[in-house]
């Protein structure tokens, strides 16, 4: 009897001790694994915050923009929260092979751990508005406005009609509604335009063409003084400086425009046809005080449209000192515009808009203009217009479009 109690003594005593010591592991266990938990945390956290300073960094600097120095990034590691982190910035090339995009490296170091964050930067041009204007003087949203893409207005937003009157105002806003100086209504009473992605007040963004840029880009092939007529014929264009049938010359994109501006300076650029090749071309005024306008002669187009046909890479941008005006044709009442239009000093007009007769300008991208222009005279005359944004101009912009003078954010990746 007394062996039989001893051996359960010990057999008691050895599961006790296998006991405490499973725990024990286990214990040890949580706690380092809270700790690399804790270890992981911290070094994700520097990353992310030596990211943001980083761009931060970018945003207030702008590498390679308006005159600023490449900034190549913080290579010497910076001491933060226990570890480091090191910046690397790299210029790649966008959709059309051309260089612009930044992408900053952060590599965060934490023990003998480390941790990265992409970010992957885009020169922001104004081609990425579905309707930027400078001014809305004079000019209403009404109800049957509506604006599908990002919006700027660079003074005060205007709704409704200042004549006053019982309907019900409220025009509709697909894409973030940025402006200077907020929100008027002018009716009493008013209702609040819908803004689907939200508004913020406060925010200037002021146009910017630079001619320069333009004109080299042009290079050889830059046009001076009179009149340039230019008809888009998919991956070519006929052009003159005569007429749209005398001293026609045509040449491939790739030869008059191989980095992919055509441009005139202190003339008129008169523009038609379709096209199947991303292009700017562009009406400047460098010096002087005539020139830098552009007529929209008859409808321009893309050869396929990029909203069924993903492998479209036709992107266009009508640039213009002065004004872009459509110049409708009689032939067919409707006009269509496939591209961004940029007017620096003035805006889109539709001639003749309140006796002509009644169609619609349909748009595909989108315009910015110091000012906004009616375009029929509400009944009976004129071009109602339909804008549909290019979900493309989100991310990418014809060749040298004008820029804001800043960089977006195009992905974040950890």
């Amino acid at each position: 009897m007394g062996r039989q109690a001893l051996i359960m003594v010990v057999a008691y005593s050895l599961i006790f001790l296998l006991t405490g010591a499973m725990m024990s592991n286990a214990t040890v266990d949580a706690f380092n694994n809270a700790m690399a938990y804790s270890d992981t945390g911290t070094l994700q956290n520097i990353a992310i915050a030596g990211a943001n300073m980083a761009a931060n960094y970018v945003f207030i600097n702008k590498p390679g923009i308006a005159g600023n120095a490449w900034w190549s990034g913080w290579t010497t590691p910076v001491a933060l929260a226990g570890g480091s982190f090191t910046v690397r910035m790299d210029s790649i090339q966008d959709m059309f092979g051309k260089w612009g995009r930044v992408q900053m490296t952060t590599t965060a170091y934490y023990g003998d751990s480390t941790y990265k964050v992409v970010v992957l930067f885009n020169p922001s041009q104004f081609s990425k508005f579905a309707l930027y204007a400078g001014s809305m003087t004079g000019v209403y949203f009404e109800p049957s406005d509506s604006v599908f893409g990002p919006c700027h207005i660079e003074s005060t937003l205007n709704y409704g009609n200042p004549a006053g009157g019982t309907q019900a105002y409220g025009a509709y806003f697909g894409g973030k509604v940025t402006t200077k100086t907020g929100i008027a209504a002018l009716t009493n009473p008013a209702k609040m335009p819908t803004f689907a992605q939200g508004i913020q007040n406060g925010v200037s963004i002021p146009l910017s063409l630079n001619s320069s840029q333009l004109s080299a880009q042009a290079g050889a092939n830059l046009f001076s003084g009179g009149n340039l007529y230019v008809t888009l014929k998919d991956d070519s264009v006929s052009y003159s400086t005569s007429g749209w049938t005398s001293g026609v010359t045509t040449k491939a994109i790739s030869q008059i425009a191989p980095n992919g501006v055509l441009a005139i300076d202190k003339g008129t650029l008169y523009v038609k046809g379709e096209l199947s090749k991303p292009l700017t071309v562009a009406s400047l005024r460098s010096t002087g005080s005539s020139g830098g306008t552009v007529i929209v002669k008859d409808n321009v187009t893309y050869k396929t449209d990029p909203r069924t046909d993903p492998s479209c890479t036709a992107m266009l941008g009508i640039v213009a000192y002065s004004s872009i005006t459509i110049d409708t044709v009689g032939s067919h009442n409707n006009f269509t515009v496939q591209g961004s239009m940029y007017s620096q000093t003035d805006g889109v007009q539709v001639k003749n808009y309140s006796t002509r007769p009644r169609g619609e300008l349909y748009v595909l991208g989108g315009w910015c203009g110091t000012q906004i222009f009616a375009t029929s005279n509400g009944t009976t005359a004129g071009l109602p217009v339909n804008v549909t944004y290019d979900e493309r101009f989100r991310v990418e912009s014809p060749p040298f479009f004008p820029g804001t003078n800043s960089y977006q954010i195009l992905s974040w990746y950890e």
